[in-house]
């Protein structure tokens, strides 16, 4: 019987978060479609501006060594 409360209990949590997790994805699946197309305009127009925004995101993805 504990088990059953337990599993009620899980799929009520689940239903009742569903919207926001579903809001969450659909936002940011929407956001990189937005971005794609962005990102292809500025490279094919703004060459150079392109490329320093490149440098900007690789040089934070990569651990600075301490010295």
């Amino acid at each position: 019987m504990k088990d059953l409360v337990k599993l009620v209990a899980f799929a009520v949590l689940v239903i009742a978060l569903a919207p926001f997790a579903g809001f969450w994805i659909v936002a940011l699946v929407g956001a990189g479609l937005l971005a794609l197309p962005l990102a292809a305009v500025i490279s094919k127009f703004f060459p150079n501006a392109w490329r320093h925004l490149e440098e900007i995101f690789v040089s934070k993805t990569h651990v600075v060594p301490l010295h």
